[in-house]
């Protein structure tokens, strides 16, 4: 019984983490699809907008 509740516990886990880091990669990719408005969406987002170049990196990443 206990290794039930310790194998849903970690599958539990697993989904949680994954979903997680999920929203974090498309946060992260966000501000890179609209490069072009940045100089707008920078006030709105109230963060730095990442710069061309490693917006061309983290847009080659694979998208799963």
């Amino acid at each position: 019984m206990t290794n039930a509740i310790k194998n849903l516990l970690l599958a539990v886990v697993l989904l949680a983490g994954g979903f997680q880091a999920g929203r974090l990669a498309e946060r992260a990719t966000f501000p890179c699809r609209v490069q072009p408005l940045s100089r707008l969406m920078a006030p709105l987002l109230g963060k730095q907008m990442p710069s061309k170049e490693l917006c061309a990196l983290i847009l080659k990443l694979p998208q799963f």
